[in-house]
């Protein structure tokens, strides 16, 4: 049936108001909120996003004071079907032809800095190390404030003692890449989550989760030699089994703050809950990030007797490992022997 033309007239002035009445509305309606007109905002569009719901997203970026413009607008643009995940950088009270001429191209690629955390560092070394990450945003101060924002996981216990690092331990060793837009608390949340992943891919339950990792802080402090691990966790846990102290000199090192390698005998009568020369058991919260290998080390044991170890090779760390006290002095002298020379080895010979 042929169409009239007062009928295509009639079509094309409708048309024509409908938009005339959508383009003031978007002007009317594209105030940016609380954030002054033309102001710089970074709105961040998610990945699968419907067209409905980039109109609120941009109201609570500041782009736009109201939704309903620009979904209406959405609705009858092809462009809506093109919108492209990303964070992008807008300004308040634009129109929503500019915003969806901007949100249908992919944005440029946010910087990024790649961040190496070595194992063994306590957590204020590593706050330094993430601050002093080429390409980092953040300095130490603004990451120790973030910090405090992180929720610690269940399994920390909440009666730590009151000079305690509850975050000790926590921020897991590796090497990440980050964008530099991220917020410091959601770094930090990432390597608290990461320890988290790597306690439970060794199969270790939540309650024994903190123990766990305050064993592989003290593995990690200790051990030079890879294959070592697992057998100094075994002198650990057997000394538990049998409630002897440790006597672990990391854990004096921690105690009193300092960073060497070197322990005095007067050393060792430290007054300090960390310090298992004086205090039996665990010391009350790891004194370092451990790496995977040590928390594995931890989570699982080998089989031994062992009681006792000292250094018997001063270049590579090498112990010599034994199950009694008496063969244990006769290495500890030894050592003594190779540490004044501050070279040499008695590890073939050892006991």
């Amino acid at each position: 049936m042929a169409v009239s033309t007062g009928s295509k007239v009639f079509a094309l002035v409708t048309l024509s108001v409908i938009a005339g009445m959508l383009f003031v509305l978007t002007r009317y309606l594209a105030g940016g909120g609380e954030v002054e007109e033309g102001e710089p905002v970074t709105a961040p569009i998610p990945e699968g996003v419907a067209a409905d719901q980039v109109g609120g997203i941009l109201v609570d970026a500041g782009v736009l004071g109201n939704a309903l413009a620009f979904q209406a607008i959405t609705r009858v643009d092809d462009r809506a079907a093109q919108i492209q995940p990303g964070t992008y950088e807008l300004r308040a009270g634009m129109a929503t032809g500019e915003i969806l001429d901007i949100l249908t191209q992919a944005p440029e690629a946010v910087p990024a800095f790649t961040l190496t955390i070595p194992e063994g560092l306590t957590v204020e070394q590593t706050l330094q190390r993430i601050a002093d990450a080429e390409g980092s945003p953040f300095d130490a101060d603004e990451l120790r404030e973030a910090l405090a924002g992180v929720a610690l996981p269940a399994w920390v216990p909440a009666d730590l003692p009151d000079d305690a690092e509850p975050f000790e331990g926590l921020l897991s060793p590796n090497t990440y890449e980050f964008r530099v837009d991220i917020a410091a608390q959601d770094l930090l949340n990432q390597l608290v989550a990461e320890t988290d992943a790597n306690l439970e891919a060794a199969g270790v339950d939540e309650d024994d989760r903190y123990d766990t990792l305050i064993i592989a802080s003290l593995i990690e402090r200790e051990v030079r030699v890879a294959e070592e691990r697992s057998t100094v966790s075994s002198v650990i846990h057997n000394r538990l089994d049998d409630d002897e102290r440790l006597q672990i000199d990391a854990t004096v090192l921690y105690a009193k703050g300092e960073a060497g390698t070197r322990v005095l005998t007067s050393d060792t009568d430290v007054d300090s809950p960390w310090n298992t020369y004086e205090n039996t058991g665990l010391p009350p919260t790891p004194i370092a990030g451990p790496g995977v290998a040590a928390l594995e080390a931890a989570a699982a044991p080998a089989d031994t007797d062992f009681t006792f170890y000292v250094v018997c090779d001063f270049d590579t760390g090498e112990h010599a490992f034994t199950d009694n006290f008496e063969d244990h002095q006769r290495n500890v002298a030894r050592y003594r022997e190779i540490r004044d020379a501050q070279t040499g080895s008695y590890c073939a010979d050892a006991a």
